[in-house]
């Protein structure tokens, strides 16, 4: 997704999606990703996180979705707090017992989780995708209480990392051949909630 700052103006609004729409969204996607999903994951995410996931309408014409999940993690990146690609160059602070806190400390916290935001080309640079970001992150933590959100990006896709970054993302993680065609993918993590001294919020 290319979106940095808006070039035309049009009006839209930003609501939740319709059951009975799912097809428009699925076709948004087909069309704007590589990344497909099959129909009953689309309703699965509905079915359980519906509050959140979101679509942008013009002129009565759905032209982009943000679709989310919410989960339960001890992993401390998607938590935001630690990054991986930080570490690689900053060896880890602390002796043994910190080193067992690392591994043994499984303390959980609840992130959300942007599984995948689409705007039809003709409706980009319009600020359609910015405005379904910024919706969604509201609601994930209004409804939701989460301490962190984190997405998954093609390494290569620098106009979506941009924005992302814009919104306070940073990247916190490779996975290496995470996408069907092998290429890598940045996880970037936002993290919502303030960091105390003993690491959690």
């Amino acid at each position: 997704m290319s979106e940095e700052r808006p070039e035309k103006r049009v009006s839209f609004t930003i609501r939740k999606v319709a059951e009975d729409e799912l097809d428009q969204v699925i076709e948004i996607n087909e069309h704007s990703l590589p990344e497909h999903y099959w129909y009953g994951f689309y309703k699965y995410i509905l079915d359980e996180w519906g509050d959140v996931f979101l679509v942008a309408e013009v002129n009565n014409k759905i032209v982009g979705y943000i679709m989310n999940r919410i989960e339960e993690t001890s992993d401390k990146v998607l938590m935001g707090l630690e990054n991986e690609l930080e570490n690689q160059t900053k060896p880890h602070e602390g002796g043994p017992l910190d080193r067992l806190r690392r591994i043994f400390d499984v303390e959980r916290a609840t992130v959300g989780h942007v599984v995948s935001i689409a705007v039809l080309e003709g409706y980009r640079r319009m600020g359609i995708g910015s405005a379904l970001l910024r919706e969604a992150i509201g609601l994930m933590l209004n409804h939701y209480d989460v301490n962190s959100i984190y997405l998954e990006v093609r390494v290569s896709n620098n106009p979506a990392i941009r924005l992302y970054e814009k919104f306070g993302f940073v990247k916190a993680r490779i996975i290496r051949g995470y996408y069907r065609d092998g290429e890598d993918a940045y996880v970037m993590v936002k993290r919502i909630k303030p960091i105390t001294s003993g690491g959690q919020a």
